[in-house]
């Protein structure tokens, strides 16, 4: 490591980006005359049980190098985003390389030619990597050669740009041998470019930000408590949808049935809230000990447009609940003043026997300002292996 060195390539030509990346379509570029250029090796690894070569953005170019081969030529494109926190300008190159398919074109092994490992020091990670992982009836050192290891460069991204899911990477080309030199004229440096400071959150907020006494109040009507519960019930479906999708290995649809989850619980949130700010009197409020493991509140609303009996139960978590909630509620913000009650609850996630469709609910919320789509945190889900999109908008 840390070894100037000369690479040649194969056929004395390398492929170069002459765009950025900017849609699926991949990267421009162009086949150019080149039989060698010089980096410095920072890091290599033999990996997978002596199974790969593999260098990840650990062969450094010099500047003056990197733009006579003609690198640098997509950076300077109108619409290239040199300042992405993601994607930042680096002079690097990787290489990878493999033994798995010489292995599975070997069809004979009972006469073995070891002759590529002529020069190679038993010490070195190339035979040690393999003897290590070999199993017991296996040869200890291995006995095909890797194929030409391939030298690529990742091209930045243009502004608009989407995830370019590795359409990003070019393969400049095979590397025909490698010279160890003793110095370099110019050493790398990384580039001079500031990137983008982000000032991102890693956590979305679990619960809606809420100004209990600037909200509009909602009425305790039964349409509209009957549409909360509606949106609560398929709040727990879309959590158990998630829950099957990430099983059986579909990601994006995972993540999409849990955006919408969310969506569902803080429209449900604010909507408590809005309740309560209508007649805080005609709300009662428990705190439950949900199965011995956590504590909730507990909220009792009946309509007002009915006589029939009819009562709602919601549970919320206590940091969705803002304190001037609870004091309109009881008088106080100190959530011991409630009853506390030990109860054994499984949410209910079954839709089919619900008076009103989820379109329904939401289309009756609509119509009081309350929309779950406002509480999205994104309205698409990328499934980042196929490339399709998933709608979470309801």
């Amino acid at each position: 490591m840390g070894s100037p060195v000369r690479i040649f390539l194969v056929d004395e030509e390398a492929t170069i980006p002459t765009s950025p990346y900017r849609n699926r379509t991949g990267v421009e570029t162009d086949t150019i005359p080149l039989s060698s250029l010089d980096a410095v090796i920072e890091q290599a690894d033999i990996e997978d049980g002596g199974l790969t070569l593999a260098s990840f953005s650990g062969i450094h170019v010099p500047e003056s190098e990197w733009r006579r081969i003609g690198l640098e030529k997509h950076w300077h494109a109108e619409d290239v985003d040199l300042e992405s926190p993601f994607t930042d300008p680096q002079r690097r190159l990787e290489v990878w390389a493999s033994r798995e398919h010489g292995l599975a074109d070997l069809d004979n092994t009972s006469d073995l030619s070891y002759d590529h490992l002529d020069g190679i020091p038993d010490d070195s990670p190339l035979i040690t990597e393999w003897a290590d992982s070999a199993p017991d009836d296996s040869q200890a050192r291995p006995h095909v050669p890797f194929e030409r290891p391939t030298v690529s460069v990742y091209a930045l991204c243009a502004e608009a740009a989407r995830d370019p899911q590795g359409f990003d990477r070019i393969a400049l080309g095979e590397i025909a041998r490698v010279e160890v030199l003793d110095d370099l004229a110019e050493l790398p440096e990384e580039p001079n470019i500031d990137t983008r400071t982000l000032d991102i959150d890693p956590t979305l907020p679990r619960h809606p930000e809420i100004e209990y006494t600037e909200l509009e109040p909602l009425p305790h009507e039964d349409d509209v408590l009957q549409a909360v519960h509606t949106i609560n019930r398929y709040a727990k479906q879309f959590g158990e949808q998630a829950d099957t999708a990430y099983q059986t290995g579909q990601g994006a649809e995972a993540r999409a049935s849990s955006t919408r989850k969310r969506a569902l619980y803080r429209t449900k949130t604010v909507a408590i809230h809005r309740l309560t700010k209508s007649d805080p009197d005609a709300v009662r409020m428990r705190r439950h000990e949900l199965n011995g493991e956590y504590e909730t509140y507990c909220f009792f609303l009946s309509p007002t447009d009915t006589d029939d009996g009819r009562a709602y139960s919601f549970h919320q978590p206590n940091d969705a609940v803002d304190d001037d909630l609870l004091e309109a509620v009881t008088g106080s913000d100190d959530p011991s003043t409630l009853p506390l009650e030990s109860i054994s609850f499984d949410a209910e996630s079954e839709t089919g026997s619900l008076d009103w469709s989820l379109d329904a609910a939401i289309e009756e919320l609509r119509q009081h300002g309350l929309d779950p789509n406002d509480y999205l945190d994104t309205v698409v889900v990328e499934d980042y292996d196929w490339g399709y999109e998933i709608s979470t908008i309801f």
